[in-house]
C-alpha cells in the first residue's frame, strides 16, 4: 500500500490550492448543479486536476459537516490549506482534530461531527459486512458512516451517510426484543425480524424493505408500515412512494448494478459512487439508454461492457480520470 502510495504522481501546490477553492466554493453555492458542472469542466482541463478533487473527495464527508458548521465559515479555509499539504485521510483528519483542538475543546468536534468518529466507515468502492452483538447483521455500501448505540433500553443505529442493508433479529430471551430502530438524516425506520435497506440522498432518505415489515416515522407526519417489496422516500414532513424502476436498490448487496432503461448519464453519475476520482459522460450521449447487470467489482469488465452494449467510448487518461464519449 505504501508503495501504490509512493508511485502516485505528485500535485502542485497551485493545483491543491485550486481543489480546495473549488471545495470551499462548492459548500458556500446556492446552485449546487452548476458548481458541479463549473468543477467538472475543471477536472477535464488535465489529468492532474481530476487527482486532485479525487484525493480532496477522501475527506468530502468530514468538510461538508464540518465547513458548513464552523461558528465562522473562513475558519475552514486555513484547516483546508493545511490539509492540502497531504490530502491523505488519515494525516488531514489528525490536522482537523489539531486545528480544532487549538482554537477549543476537542469535544466540540466530535460532538458536532459525529461522522468523523464514526463506528464503522467504508471507503469508496468497498463494502463491509457487520455482526452485531444482538446478532443483528449489516452491510454497509460504499462511502458509508455509521454508529451504533446499544444500551439496556434500545438498539440504535445512526446513519450518518451513505448506505446500508439491515437484518435485524428478534429474540424473545433478552431484551433485544425490542425493535431495533435505524435513525437517518430524515426520519427512522423500525423493525424486529426485518430486513431493508436505507440510503441517504441530498433531498431525501430511501428505504426498501427486502423482508418482513418496517416501522417508518418522520417528525410532524403519522408512522407508516412499509410491507415487504416497497420503497419509500423520507423527506421532511412527508414519507411518498418510490415507483422509479431505473436502478434496483437492493443489487449492491450482491455486489451489482442492475439497470433498466437508464439514461447514460444517471448510470454514469451512480457508478462514480464506487470509483476514486472523476468518471464523466459527455452530453453527446447522456440521453443514450441502457438496461443490463453489471459487476461492480470489475470496473474495467464493467467499463468494456458498456462499450459492447452502447455506441460509445472510454477516453482514460489515468485511473482518476475516464470519460464516456461518442464513437468518433
Amino acid at each position: 500500500m505504501e508503495a501504490a502510495r509512493q508511485s502516485e504522481p505528485a500535485l502542485s501546490d497551485s493545483i491543491v490550492r485550486a481543489a480546495i477553492q473549488w471545495r470551499l466554493k462548492l459548500d458556500a453555492s446556492n446552485d449546487k448543479p452548476m458548481m458541479h458542472t463549473r468543477i467538472q469542466r475543471w477536472c477535464q482541463q488535465q489529468p492532474a486536476h481530476a487527482l486532485a478533487w479525487q484525493r480532496l473527495g477522501g475527506l468530502q464527508q468530514e468538510l461538508d459537516d464540518y465547513t458548513c458548521s464552523l461558528p465562522q465559515r473562513e475558519l475552514g479555509i486555513p484547516i483546508l490549506q493545511r490539509a492540502g499539504t497531504d490530502l491523505q485521510r488519515r494525516r488531514a483528519l489528525k490536522l482537523l482534530v489539531a486545528a480544532v483542538a487549538v482554537g477549543g475543546p476537542a469535544s466540540w468536534l466530535v460532538a458536532r461531527h459525529p461522522a468523523i468518529t464514526a463506528d464503522y466507515r467504508v471507503a469508496t468502492g468497498e463494502r463491509r459486512r457487520i455482526i452485531l452483538n444482538d446478532s443483528t447483521e449489516l452491510l454497509l455500501n460504499t462511502g458509508s458512516a455509521l454508529n451504533v448505540r446499544f444500551s439496556a433500553s434500545q438498539r440504535l443505529l445512526l446513519l450518518r451517510g451513505g448506505e446500508l442493508q439491515v437484518s435485524t433479529s428478534a429474540d424473545p430471551d433478552t431484551l433485544r426484543a425490542s425493535p431495533l430502530r435505524v435513525q437517518g438524516r430524515y426520519g427512522w425506520c423500525e423493525s424486529s425480524g426485518g430486513q431493508f435497506v436505507l440510503r441517504e440522498q441530498a433531498d431525501r432518505t430511501e428505504l426498501l424493505v427486502q423482508q418482513g415489515n418496517v416501522r417508518v416515522s418522520i417528525p410532524g407526519s403519522p408512522p407508516l408500515l412499509a410491507q415487504a417489496g416497497e420503497r419509500y422516500g423520507l423527506r421532511q414532513q412527508r414519507i411518498t412512494p418510490i415507483s422509479d424502476q431505473t436502478i434496483d436498490p437492493g443489487a449492491w448487496t450482491r455486489g451489482m448494478l442492475v439497470v433498466n432503461n437508464i439514461r447514460l448519464d444517471a448510470f454514469i453519475e451512480e457508478l462514480a459512487r464506487y470509483r476514486g476520482g472523476l468518471i464523466g459522460c459527455d452530453p453527446s450521449v447522456a440521453d443514450l439508454r441502457l438496461s443490463g447487470v453489471f459487476q461492480l467489482a470489475q470496473q474495467q469488465a464493467l467499463l468494456e461492457q458498456l462499450k459492447r452494449t452502447l455506441p460509445v467510448d472510454i477516453v482514460s487518461r489515468s485511473r482518476f480520470w475516464v470519460r464516456v464519449v461518442a464513437i468518433t
